[in-house]
C-alpha cells in the first residue's frame, strides 16, 4: 500500500515493492500475477478492512437507531481511514480519472454505500441530516474522514495538533459528524 499511496499505480514498481518486502520480483508474480493484479488485491484487503468494521453495525439494520447506525458507520469509517491514510491517497492518485482502477475501487466500495444507504434515507426522513443526497452524503464521508489523514502535514497544520494522535482522531470524528449532522 505504501508503495501505491507514495506514487500511485503508475509510480509503483513490483521490483521495489518486492525489495522492500524482502521477496522476489518472481515470487510477488507468482503469488498475484501482474502489478495491476497486485493492486487489486491491495485494493481488496482494504476494502475488507472497512467492510469487517462495519459488519457489526450491517448486523443491526432494521433494529437500531438509524441515527446511531449512521454516526457510527461515520466513526468507523474515519477510525479504518486514520489507521490506512494511504487508501485516501490511493483514490487521490488512481481514481481521480476514469478507467479501470476507478471503475474496481467503485465496484468494491458501492455494496458498503448501497448496505448503508436505507439508513440514511430513515435519518434522513427524520429530518435530523442536513439536505444531502445518498451519494453526495457517501462521497462526503469518504473525503472528510479520509483526506486529513492522508494529508495529515496539511491538516496538522491547521489544527495545530496531530490528527493521528488518539485526541486528534476523536476531534476529528466530532468535527465530521457536526459538519454532516443537524441537531
Amino acid at each position: 500500500m505504501q508503495h501505491f499511496a507514495a506514487g500511485g499505480f503508475e509510480g509503483a514498481s513490483l521490483r521495489q515493492i518486492a525489495a522492500d518486502a524482502r521477496t522476489t520480483h518472481g515470487l510477488i508474480r507468482h503469488h498475484f500475477g501482474t502489478k495491476e493484479d497486485l493492486w487489486c488485491a491491495m485494493v481488496d484487503d482494504f476494502v475488507g478492512q472497512f467492510e469487517a468494521r462495519h459488519r457489526p453495525l450491517l448486523s443491526k439494520l432494521g433494529g437500531a437507531d438509524p441515527v446511531e447506525l449512521l454516526k457510527g458507520f461515520v466513526t468507523n469509517y474515519i477510525r479504518v481511514s486514520a489507521e490506512l491514510p494511504g487508501v485516501a491517497k490511493i483514490i487521490m492518485n488512481d481514481c481521480s480519472e476514469p478507467g479501470p482502477r476507478l471503475d474496481f475501487v467503485l465496484e468494491r466500495m458501492m455494496p458498503i454505500h448501497k448496505a448503508i444507504e436505507p439508513v440514511f434515507l430513515a435519518v434522513q426522513k427524520r429530518g435530523l441530516l442536513r439536505k444531502h443526497d445518498p451519494d453526495s452524503f457517501f462521497v462526503f464521508v469518504v473525503m472528510l474522514g479520509a483526506f486529513p489523514f492522508a494529508l495529515s502535514g496539511f491538516t496538522n497544520a491547521f489544527y495545530r495538533k496531530d490528527i493521528t494522535s488518539k485526541a486528534g482522531i476523536r476531534r476529528h470524528i466530532d468535527l465530521v459528524l457536526r459538519t454532516l449532522f443537524d441537531g
